[in-house]
């Protein structure tokens, strides 16, 4: 069961919930206002389009639909959309072919994550229409796997830290005398031994509950340790890989040019981020739609996010799209990819 923002406490007359569900599946498809002639015609009704005129009426003065027009068929308001959402879908499995798709493009990957989160947020926005914002695993809690010192020239040392995501971190700092290529070779070896395998918790609690005996014996340890803790306090916010933010101009709702000018300009300066609301619950997608986002620029878009976890690491996928976006498909790919990739960190990232 999916867990949702807000659930809608009244339940709708089974008639009532039909109409909507048929209504609002037309329209995500067709973009268009959906009348009662319409709906009679789709032969899942043995009334007529008076009796389904007085259904929709009924559904407009509860809130779950609109007239965009005097004439217009109806469609869908928020509340209309949360219902649906809440009580008249279940996610889809994506078909075969994409996961298929999806599992050959990924085992092409060695062990680059960073190719991994971008070529995931890509296969996302392709398979839902919509922009994605995936995070790659929070670092904070990788484990060190190794340590490696350069000699930049006679004074200067790179320290260049591996951690169990495949990223690195880089750090140059200076010595007040200069050191002979034994003495660097012994401290990579001590720090090795040290820290390959810690956590990065373990790593600052080792370092900040005192002096290392092992500075006893080399006379760069010392120094080495201070610039080392300071490379891993030294976290940036989740980095973001964006993608499909064309798929959003093939939904004419979202092409006003006031509202798409600031949701471009947050995405080119990676602000958009911010704005969106954190998975409710890890390891089943949220769904929040159009005022519930509560930004502006958000207006007649709804947003699917899903956490995604490792062993002591955690990132987070988000599919921004039109309201009208296909809720179960959307929801049934977000699942898909979260369970994935949390196998595939586990299992390539976490050794």
């Amino acid at each position: 069961m999916l867990f949702m923002k807000e659930q809608v406490r009244t339940a709708l007359k089974t008639r009532e919930e039909k109409v909507l569900n048929l209504l609002i599946r037309d329209y995500v498809n067709s973009g268009h206002p959906v009348g009662s002639s319409r709906l009679a015609n789709m032969d899942n009704f043995q009334v007529g389009s008076a009796t389904l005129r007085n259904v929709l009426n009924n559904l407009e003065m509860l809130g779950y639909l609109l007239q965009p027009h005097t004439s217009a068929g109806r469609i869908p308001t928020d509340q209309g959309y949360r219902y649906f959402v809440d009580r008249l879908i279940q996610s889809d499995i994506p078909e075969q072919t994409i996961v298929k798709d999806y599992e050959t493009g990924i085992g092409n990957i060695s062990n680059d994550l960073d190719q991994l989160i971008k070529n995931t947020a890509q296969f996302l926005g392709d398979m839902s229409h919509a922009l994605v914002l995936m995070s790659k695993p929070q670092e904070r809690m990788t484990h060190i796997r190794s340590l490696v010192l350069h000699e930049l020239d006679r004074e200067t040392i790179l320290l260049v830290v591996h951690t169990s995501f495949d990223q690195v971190k880089t750090i140059a700092f200076e010595l007040e005398s200069k050191l002979s290529r034994v003495v660097l070779r012994e401290a990579e070896t001590i720090l090795n031994d040290l820290f390959a395998g810690m956590s990065v918790d373990e790593v600052q609690e080792f370092i900040t509950a005192g002096p290392v005996d092992s500075a006893r014996k080399n006379p760069i340890i010392n120094a080495i340790l201070g610039q080392f803790a300071k490379s891993l306090t030294d976290n940036s916010p989740n980095d973001y890989r964006v993608y499909g933010t064309h798929q959003l101009l093939h939904y004419p709702e979202m092409t006003d040019p006031s509202n798409l000018e600031i949701l471009l300009e947050a995405i080119e300066t990676d602000n958009l981020q911010r704005y969106l609301p954190s998975p409710l619950r890890s390891g089943k997608p949220s769904v929040f739609i159009g005022e519930e986002l509560g930004q502006s620029l958000f207006k007649n878009m709804s947003l699917v996010s899903v956490a995604y976890n490792g062993t002591n690491c955690s990132g987070e996928i988000h599919i921004l799209g039109p309201t009208r976006m296909e809720y179960e498909r959307v929801i049934g790919l977000a699942e898909f990819t979260a369970d994935k990739l949390e196998k595939l960190i586990n299992t390539k990232y976490l050794k």
